[in-house]
Formats: structure tokens, C-alpha cells, sequence
């Protein structure tokens, strides 16, 4: 009879303990989660921003963002101004609405050197196919300098990283 009177206590302080433990256990995994929503909203306070959260208006704005941040760090990096990428507004034949545009200088020289050779007989007007065509030396020395600027500075590489995310963020949606 003692011995029955042990088991079931012994079975009611396992369960006890049991339950305790699941308690001890689940309060610790309640604290886990809230630090991490903590953390969450801390890093969101912090600048930390979720692309996943942002409306296409707002992450075109952040694409815009970085991509200034970008071509600031190259211009920055390089000496020779010729390949220094230049950002500028401009309105589209047949529309009133501006766009902006980001271009090397040297395809900014090269159009409107075109543009006034042909306005006074010297050249025929180019194409934009024609103008890649012919300032295929420089696009491979621009390409060439922003990767030797990618190699030389991690923070070069992280912006174009975010830069590659946002604009595959906007394109999926």
C-alpha cells in the first residue's frame, strides 16, 4: 500500500516537475521571440529597412538612394573624369513628363559632339547602337574601372549588392 501511495505521488511530482520544466521552457521561448521582435523593430529603428515591407513607390526611392550612393563612391574612386557617371533630368520628345538618366561622361561628350558634327554636315547623326558601336573602348575601360573599385572597397561591392536586391525586388513585383 506504501508502496502504491509512492508511485502515484512519485508519477504526480513527475508530472509536476514535467509541467514546470514545459513552463520553464515555454516562458524562455516566449522571451526568445520577444528579443527578437525587439531586435527586429530596434534594427528597423535603427535605418534597417525591410524590402519586403516597402510599396514600389518607396523602393524606387531607396533604389534611387543607393544608386546615388554608388555612382558617388565610383566618381569618387577614379581619376579619370571621363568615365566619372553623371545623373541628370531630362524630358523625352513627345512628352512633358522628366525623367532622370545616369550616363558616363564620356557617352554625355560623344552624343553631343554627334548632335553638332551633324547639325553642321560634318558627321551623319548616330544611332544609339551606333554610339555604343563606337565608344565600345570606353564602356570596356568603364567596366574595368568599376571593377578594380569593387575589388579595392567592400563598401563599393555592399551598395551594388543592395542595389542588385531592391531592383530584383521591384522587377518580381
Amino acid at each position: 500500500m506504501l508502496t502504491a501511495w509512492l508511485a502515484d505521488h512519485y508519477r504526480s511530482y513527475e508530472e509536476i516537475a514535467l509541467k514546470k520544466l514545459l513552463t520553464t521552457y515555454l516562458s524562455a521561448l516566449c522571451g526568445a521571440i520577444l528579443f527578437a521582435i525587439g531586435s527586429a523593430q530596434a534594427m528597423a529603428a535603427e535605418g534597417q529597412i525591410v524590402i519586403e515591407d516597402l510599396t514600389p513607390s518607396k523602393l524606387r526611392a531607396e533604389i534611387k538612394k543607393i544608386e546615388t550612393e554608388f555612382y558617388r563612391v565610383f566618381n569618387s574612386s577614379i581619376e579619370d573624369e571621363n568615365l566619372a557617371v553623371v545623373c541628370y533630368k531630362y524630358t523625352p520628345t513627345g512628352s512633358n513628363i522628366s525623367e532622370e538618366t545616369c550616363e558616363p561622361q564620356f557617352l554625355i561628350d560623344k552624343r553631343g559632339d554627334n548632335v553638332n558634327d551633324a547639325r553642321n554636315g560634318y558627321d551623319t547623326l548616330l544611332t544609339p547602337q551606333g554610339l555604343r558601336n563606337a565608344l565600345a573602348p570606353e564602356y570596356a575601360a568603364l567596366t574595368a574601372a568599376m571593377s578594380e573599385v569593387s575589388i579595392e572597397s567592400e563598401y563599393f561591392r555592399e551598395l551594388n549588392g543592395i542595389l542588385g536586391a531592391l531592383r530584383e525586388e521591384l522587377e518580381s513585383r
